[in-house]
């Protein structure tokens, strides 16, 4: 099912939900009300869509967060960091990967910085961004969870009733299995927003991967 652009509101944030491209990836640009500071999960989507969102709002873009290097989620990183200053941010695992995930006709593969570790927090206004280092789907695997608004940016770690593929070049099951119960730790309420698809809940993951036994 694709989803259309639309616009979700937890509590102190305002999320801009973007999907783009042949595999309906999802871009997220998160905005502190209060402060109304913008941070950026993935760049899979036209950098020209991001760009006129934030002219639009009126936002100035402080920092681009990707949850893994595969293109689809990185294919903008590069030409939305030069229009907007931003710096774009990865774990080093998934930088290191980079050159193997790219796709040569898409030109020039972005410049992501190897500052993303597990536990990183990084502040959006009067919120913080907290960075999972979630390995399995690629060894760089990052989800980023926003306690005070009860939501968490999955990439393709996890999704509505599935979990990420680990059959690509430093897939790993059984570090997606420990990943996955790590996030199963989290709250029942906190909204999952996953890197294709919709969302759901950890609660309700939870369920899922037990029954599968998962975890």
């Amino acid at each position: 099912m694709k989803l259309s652009n639309d616009v979700l509101e937890y509590g102190p944030v305002v999320v801009f939900r973007i999907c783009c491209g042949p595999l309906d990836s999802l871009c997220y640009l998160v905005v502190e009300k209060e402060s109304g500071e913008a941070v950026l999960i993935d760049s899979g989507c036209p950098a020209e869509v991001i760009v006129r969102t934030l002219e639009d709002l009126g936002l100035q873009l402080r920092l681009i967060l990707a949850t893994h290097t595969h293109f689809d989620h990185v294919s903008s990183a590069r030409a939305i960091s030069e229009e907007t200053h931003a710096p774009a941010m990865a774990h080093p695992a998934d930088v290191e990967m980079l050159p193997r995930y790219w796709m040569p006709h898409l030109g020039e593969p972005p410049h992501l910085e190897p500052a993303v570790e597990d536990g990183k927090v990084v502040s959006l206004g009067s919120l913080k961004i907290r960075a999972i280092h979630t390995p399995g789907h690629t060894p760089g695997s990052v989800c980023y969870w926003v306690e005070e608004a009860g939501v968490i940016f999955t990439g393709d770690t996890l999704f509505k009733g599935a979990v990420g593929r680990t059959d690509f070049a430093g897939g790993d099951p059984e570090a997606l299995r420990r990943s996955l119960s790590r996030l199963a730790a989290l709250p029942d309420e906190t909204v999952v927003l996953p890197g294709h698809g919709l969302d759901t809940t950890i609660g309700e993951e939870r369920e899922r991967l037990r029954k599968r036994g998962i975890i």
